[in-house]
């Protein structure tokens, strides 16, 4: 990962845990990140937008902590 959480922008697209492991493995999934990330000032985590890959344009938003992020591929390179 070349950003740290607090440099994820909207258009970056974003690979993160999307559930608890079941035995050894992990489900992870990818998404873009649709609006600014929003910070929780009591817990100090921030929350970022996601459209998963496999969502529809006009579907709610993800909100993926970002402690659950574990790439990111930058929106402009």
């Amino acid at each position: 990962m070349n950003k740290t959480a607090d440099q994820i922008v909207v258009g970056d697209r974003i690979t993160y845990l999307a559930g608890t492991p079941i035995g050894m493995e992990k489900l992870f999934l990818s998404g873009e990140v649709v609006a600014f990330p929003i910070a929780d000032p009591y817990t100090s985590v921030l929350w970022f937008p996601t459209r998963p890959d496999d969502a529809g344009a006009d579907a709610e938003p993800v909100w993926v902590r970002h402690d659950k992020v574990v790439d990111v591929a930058s929106a402009v390179e």
